[in-house]
């Protein structure tokens, strides 16, 4: 099992911070990725039940969102595709002076030997580059 955590703190509100990573095409952006939605949500159109295809370069996956609390948490679990299996995305957004504090982890397991340690790599390296964009533009707001 691979685990990758971060903790990242926004300027600005949880509300803001959480739109923003709800929305799945700047969500996947983070990482570099491209992303439209297959399925809407049962109560908004990227919140629970909702599916989005990423496309990371020549991979495709699809990922629903299993939990939704606004603007509290946001969990999602690749549920077609790509080499990896028992993926679980958990971000929690929590109000902190001047803002909000992001914890993000990512669990899975890797289909193919040795390949985890590659896709963990490129996730940390991609998420850590991502990230800083995002702060500076929320900072903005």
């Amino acid at each position: 099992m691979h685990l990758i955590s971060s903790e990242t703190t926004f300027a600005a509100s949880p509300e803001v911070v959480f739109d923003h990573f709800a929305d799945h095409q700047k969500f996947a952006k983070i990482f570099g990725g491209t992303c439209t939605r297959v399925q809407e949500g049962q109560d908004e159109p990227n919140g629970l039940g909702s599916v989005r295809r990423i496309l990371p370069g020549p991979l495709a996956f699809e990922e629903t969102i299993v939990a939704f609390e606004r603007p509290h948490e946001i969990d999602y679990a690749i549920t077609k595709g790509g080499p990896l299996k028992n993926h679980l995305g958990q971000i929690r957004f929590a109000p902190v002076a001047g803002g909000t504090r992001v914890d993000y982890e990512i669990r899975f397991e890797s289909k193919v030997p040795l390949l985890g340690y590659l896709v963990a790599a490129a996730l940390k390296y991609g998420y850590a580059h991502g990230i800083k964009k995002v702060q500076a533009e929320l900072a903005g707001r």
